[in-house]
């Protein structure tokens, strides 16, 4: 699915398959408040339109564009939104966890640990 988007007077044409393959070479971001799924994976909507926006060689920073304007383009893209706060404890517990992934050791070896996590 393609979709034409104006951001802050920049006309740009967006597939879906296009944020899919960007969504691959991002690492999400931690979660404040609203979310994207992409791939089974929750991103910030800002950090992906930042990173859609790199890819089209528009040079913009987050401070230019809202929430709201991301949140237009992935929903008409079709992909799934939500809200923190309406997650479940359990999955707000992991997704704090995985922020930690490699960073802290539960036996001493924060490598070992993180894949034993993640099998």
């Amino acid at each position: 699915m393609r979709v034409k988007v104006k951001i802050r007077g920049k006309e740009l044409v967006v597939s879906s398959e296009e944020v899919e393959k960007l969504a691959k070479s991002l690492l999400p971001e931690g979660i404040r408040k609203h979310y994207i799924v992409v791939s089974g994976r929750r991103f910030p909507p800002k950090q992906l339109l930042e990173g859609v926006l790199r890819m089209k060689g528009v040079r913009m920073d987050r401070l230019l564009f809202t929430t709201k304007d991301a949140y237009y383009l992935f929903t008409r893209l079709g992909f799934p939104s939500g809200k923190l706060e309406k997650l479940d404890e359990r999955e707000r517990s992991l997704l704090a966890l995985r922020k930690l992934k490699g960073v802290i050791a539960v036996g001493g070896d924060a490598v070992a640990d993180s894949e034993r996590y993640y099998e």
